[in-house]
């Protein structure tokens, strides 16, 4: 009963939630509430669901002077959910003994006004007491005891690379069935080398080992400043872990984050804590390679990557002193910020301008004017673009032109002349002119004829389709809220799933049992079986056998019947892989109806 309690809540309030998650927040805390004169807090005003809010000016704050220290953004994952925030830090220093409080803080950007908490703090005459070391080797060996459910892995696009060559570097953490927050962006030692900005983080599910994981993966792009051996890393990388406080109503795991298994109370009253992780990657050695000297060309100003490079010139038909715009295009993957393109200089045939640069998206577009000063100009001379092929280890150039053009001459100027408009006639006082009713528009057409007064919401069509509307738009609600369910809960995702992966696979046993194909029809009654219990119960399919089916089944109240049709179903798996000739078709249509058996039982029981 108290489950289905807390999935109704769950339908009832997901919507609800979901429309109000991408509300900004505004949170004020602090690392400590009790201090000492002369001692110092940190303050993080933190803004949730935006990254984009700049810092506020305190107020005078009785008892304490504030400073500001810089932003800090920051991810969080909770069951496979991702969120942003950024950070505001001040230290404040405790200047007078007393009890103040702080807040609530009021900011107002872009037309809203955010209002924070209020924190209560006490500044004593005494140091406050630090935390215990017991406190502190409890963070140390909780972060030891999940390091196989938590980590960060730092990966490079290759080892051996050359000066300023650009190589992509990922920095990924792996969370499995555990709620994290507060991940702030990795930092790399990267000494010796340029380290590029992180781009927005992207999140996928990937198994390791047979595990399944949720990944926050940080990409950005590192190049070698010096030639030789060196290191990459390690990447380190801060979080806050969200653990369960123990309950006093039922024991229960502290890393348990079934959602059917949980009290929906226990979740809305936030009855969690937090402790901070400081996960590091490992390092690997890189060779930073120096350009060969030979086969440089004359032309090569330091691009290194795979590049494309295209030039086109327009109009190609102009008179003498009018505008051709030369535009090259480099594309590919490589260090941009490197290429360069020769510009065509000016002479006494053509006068240039200074190009436009412009650099997006993997994309460099230079665009230059150029002007011929005679009709003698046939043609834009042929422009050059070399690199150095970080794949093949070799420079290469292309040429693009010389740009075939035709100018004319300019037509003969006229004269200025001044012009003079005529004279205009006086105008003659017009007489009033009375206007009958003997001129009338005919209409040449019956567009329909409306009642005068007769407004559209007083028609019952316009009521219906209103309703059909919200019922639309609500309809609409579920299924997101029901796609984004299966998307964040891997685990009632693969219960979901479950009965209808097993049905098709009852389907193909079905035919082979026809057929008389004893040896195939095993092997798909055991994929079923353990693919199906695997969801079930969210477990890894693949480890499940028959020698720990037992451990499996029996603290989940299956009936003594259906463990032995499990197990007389995997035991006859087993012997009809090594003698499937000894299985006739009346005891391969018996291990059907036993599987079927065997799910209908744990669908209808909620095991």
């Amino acid at each position: 009963m108290r489950r289905l309690i807390t999935f109704i809540c769950a339908l009832v309030f997901l919507p609800t939630a979901m429309c109000l998650a991408k509300d900004i927040n505004f949170e004020a805390t602090v690392n400590r509430t009790r201090v000492a004169v002369g001692q110092s807090i940190q303050l993080n005003l933190t803004f949730n669901n935006t990254q984009n809010i700049p810092a506020l000016e305190l107020p005078d704050m009785e008892g304490f002077t504030a400073r500001y220290v810089g932003p800090s953004t920051s991810m969080s994952v909770v069951n496979g959910v991702v969120s942003s925030s950024i950070t505001h830090i001040y230290v404040l220093e405790a200047v007078k003994v007393g009890k103040f409080s702080l807040g609530p803080l009021r900011f107002d950007h872009n037309g809203d006004r955010y209002t924070s908490n209020q924190i209560s703090l006490e500044v004593l005459a005494t140091a406050a007491p630090q935390p215990s070391n017991a406190q502190q080797q409890e963070s140390q060996d909780l972060s030891r005891d999940i390091s196989d459910r938590v980590f960060v892995v730092l990966e490079a696009g290759k080892r051996n690379m050359y000066v300023n060559e650009a190589v992509p570097v990922t920095v990924k953490l792996y969370v499995n069935r555990l709620s994290v927050r507060d991940i702030q962006f990795p930092q790399i030692e990267h000494e010796g080398f340029s380290l590029g900005q992180f781009g927005q983080p992207k999140q996928y599910q990937d198994v390791v080992a047979g595990v399944a994981y949720d990944v926050i993966e940080f990409s950005t792009t590192i190049f070698g400043l010096r030639p030789g051996e060196t290191k990459i890393g390690p990447a380190n990388l801060k979080c806050n872990l969200i653990v369960r406080k123990q309950s006093s109503r039922r024991p229960s795991s502290l890393f348990d984050d079934d959602f059917f298994d949980s009290d929906v109370f226990d979740n809305f009253f936030g009855r969690y804590e937090t402790h901070p992780l400081t996960l590091n990657s490992r390092s690997f050695p890189v060779t930073v390679l120096p350009l060969p000297e030979q086969g440089r060309p004359a032309s090569f100003t330091g691009a290194l990557g795979i590049f494309t490079f295209d030039v086109t010139a327009s109009p190609s038909e102009v008179k003498v002193g009018d505008p051709v715009t030369l535009k090259a295009v480099v594309k590919g993957r490589g260090n941009l910020s490197t290429v360069t393109i020769p510009k065509v200089e000016s002479t006494k045939d053509l006068k240039t301008y200074e190009p436009q640069i412009k650099q997006e998206n993997g994309v460099k577009t230079f665009e230059q004017v150029v002007m011929p000063m005679h009709a003698d100009v046939k043609e834009i001379p042929a422009i050059s673009f070399s690199f150095f092929n970080t794949e093949t280890g070799g420079y290469e150039t292309i040429t693009r032109g010389p740009f075939a053009i035709t100018v004319a001459r300019p037509d003969i100027q006229e004269q200025a002349r001044i012009i003079e408009s005529p004279q205009a006639p006086q105008a003659s006082v017009p007489q009033d002119e009375k206007f009958g009713r003997d001129i009338i528009f005919i209409k040449e057409s019956d567009s329909g004829w409306n009642k005068r007064g007769d407004f559209l919401y007083r028609s019952r069509g316009f009521w219906i389709l209103q309703g059909l509307a919200l019922v639309l738009y609500l309809c609409i609600l579920v299924i997101h809220a029901w796609s984004q369910r299966l998307r964040s809960d891997v685990r009632f995702a693969r219960k979901l799933q479950a009965p209808g992966k097993a049905r098709r696979g009852m389907d193909t046993a079905k035919k082979l049992l026809r057929a008389n194909k004893p040896e195939e029809f095993y092997d798909v009654i055991f994929d079923t079986l353990q693919e199906y219990l695997g969801d079930r119960f969210h477990l890894a399919s693949k480890s499940i056998t028959a020698g720990i089916i037992d451990e499996i089944l029996k603290p989940r109240n299956v009936s003594p019947d259906i463990q032995e049709k499990i197990s007389g179903l995997f035991r006859d798996c087993d012997m009809a892989r090594y003698a499937p000739s000894g299985f006739d078709t009346g005891r391969m249509a018996r291990a059907l109806d036993d599987l079927r058996d065997v799910i209908d039982h744990l669908q209808r029981n909620k095991a």
